[in-house]
């Protein structure tokens, strides 16, 4: 299985939703739907893996870059993570303590609001 990517608009947040599995095969799309979208001006982005079966160390590594890349820009990551088991996975590795984690898209948009943003550039995989 493949990793899906789709991009959405929560004003005045973007985001991705990315569904399958964010392993080694798919942690590339997700680094380069993040770049195009940092790239069209978005400073608040949420990241949606609610759809996600699996994530591993190169997943992993994607959303932490994703991390990197917004708040070089003085952006903010949000997480939605309603599972469990993906949850426990950034429990593991500290990441709940410097990404916001949200069971739901509207917690996650409601939380604060985001850093002032450019308009948006939708995402294709």
């Amino acid at each position: 299985m493949s990793v899906t990517i789709r991009c959405s608009e929560q004003p005045p947040w973007t985001v991705l939703s990315v569904g399958g599995e964010l392993d080694v095969a798919g942690a590339p799309d997700l680094r380069q739907a993040v770049v195009k979208t940092v790239a069209g001006g978005c400073r608040g982005l949420i990241l949606d893996i609610s759809e996600l079966d699996f994530i591993d160390s190169f997943g992993i590594g994607a959303v932490v870059a994703a991390l990197k890349r917004l708040r070089q820009r003085g952006g903010e990551l949000a997480l939605v993570c309603p599972s469990p088991r993906i949850r426990r996975v950034f429990e593991i590795c500290d990441l709940d303590r410097i990404i916001a984690i949200h069971d739901t898209i509207a917690g996650a948009a409601g939380s604060r609001p985001a850093p002032a943003a450019a308009a948006s550039v939708p995402v294709t995989p």
